[in-house]
């Protein structure tokens, strides 16, 4: 029996992946891109866990769409890291990692978002666009086979906030977990003045 989260909330990303592709960014606009859907639910089990964990990684579940395979594909296993710290402090990630089947065949996708403290960065970009690679096999080891950016648009980041929910932890645990969303947000772009309010502008990633 599954345990009952602290935390969760959904969400669902879609956007144009290109099958031979390898890049994200070629993937985007190549003309033979195909809509890419993941439809997704984050569980954190453990709020005291996941905030003691520097990858800050949490269970991923859900389903994929992608018409040259199927609609509605279960995920297999899933993970998902919040502000995972890089090299660079002044770059944090957001990482997705998913395993489906199709064919008899496990696939991979393998997805991040780049979140820095550099000018021209753009807070709403950069939480919403997931550079995504597909690999086959169980995992980003496997060879790439597809690639592409998937994006959640605004009335998509207002169902996320509406499905948020605490089973165990109450109104307390959604207010340290939006602590600690904002506070990460605040310690990467509180000292871009540009970003506040949220610009449309272009960001560097680094598949620019």
């Amino acid at each position: 029996m599954r345990n009952t989260p602290d935390l969760l909330f959904r969400e669902t990303m879609s956007g144009p992946l290109a099958p031979g592709a390898w890049d994200p960014l070629h993937g985007e606009h190549a003309g033979h891109a195909t809509p890419f859907t993941l439809h997704s639910t984050l569980r954190i089990d453990s709020l005291e866990a996941f905030l003691g964990d520097p990858s800050h990684e949490a269970r991923l579940e859900g389903e994929v769409s992608f018409p040259p395979f199927g609609d509605r594909l279960p995920v297999l296993h899933g993970s998902f890291q919040l502000f995972s710290p890089t090299e660079d402090p002044g770059m944090r990630l957001m990482r997705y990692g998913v395993t489906f089947a199709h064919a008899q065949r496990e696939y991979f996708l393998a997805g991040t978002k780049f979140l820095q403290d550099a000018p021209g960065s753009n807070l709403w970009r950069e939480t919403t666009r997931l550079y995504s690679t597909l690999h086959e096999g169980p995992s980003n080891r496997g060879p790439v086979v597809g690639a592409g950016v998937l994006t959640i648009g605004v009335s998509g980041f207002l169902q996320l906030l509406a499905s948020l929910r605490a089973p165990r932890g109450g109104a307390e645990t959604v207010v340290r977990f939006g602590q600690f969303f904002l506070g990460n947000l605040w310690d990467l772009y509180a000292r871009l003045p540009e970003v506040w309010p949220v610009r449309f502008a272009p960001s560097r990633t680094p598949w620019d």
